[in-house]
């Protein structure tokens, strides 16, 4: 009578502390923690693409803003901006009419690009006005998401950047 009980006793134990090797999960159950996985990272992709992207249009106003800086270096080397066409790779080779040229004023072709790998396209709008624009993240030019610059989006009153140097002539430097 005693060894049947502590038969069963072992058993019974046995089974809590080693559960049977054949038990787990249903389909349901794995289908569920599946289907929660894929959610979870579906949203932490898509946010993480946001700020990449984001990241990407940052990136491209940096260079849009080098770029100016480049130009006015060229402006008082070349006493003009160079035109639409060479546009921005005058910065990097001398046009034929650019006297006093005393580039390269960008360290490589790749500072003309934006962040996408794409040349940005060079405007010169007068004498002393240009615009730099990026194609922006779907690579076409004459979108809605192109980045120009400068950014007149929002200000109705901005005029194109005009990088007109007025240095009076024979005033000494305080």
């Amino acid at each position: 009578m005693f060894k049947g009980l502590i038969r069963h006793l072992r058993l019974s134990k046995s089974t809590a502390v080693h559960p049977d090797p054949q038990a787990g999960m249903t389909i349901i159950e794995i289908l569920i923690v599946i289907a929660l996985i894929g959610t979870i990272m579906t949203i932490v992709i898509s946010n993480t693409m946001k700020h990449f992207e984001d990241s990407k249009i940052d990136l491209t106003k940096i260079a849009q803003t080098n770029l100016k800086s480049a130009l006015a270096l060229y402006k008082v080397n070349v006493n003009q901006f160079p035109g639409t066409e060479p546009g921005l790779r005058a910065l990097l080779t001398k046009p034929e009419n650019a006297k006093g040229w005393r580039g390269p004023y960008v360290e490589s072709k790749d500072n003309l690009n934006d962040a996408w790998g794409e040349e940005m396209t060079y405007e010169r709008v007068a004498a002393n006005v240009y615009k730099i624009i990026s194609a922006g993240p779907d690579n076409v030019v004459g979108t809605d998401d192109d980045i120009i610059f400068p950014d007149l989006k929002g200000n109705e009153d901005e005029k194109p950047i005009s990088t007109e140097l007025n240095i009076p002539r024979g005033q000494a430097n305080p």
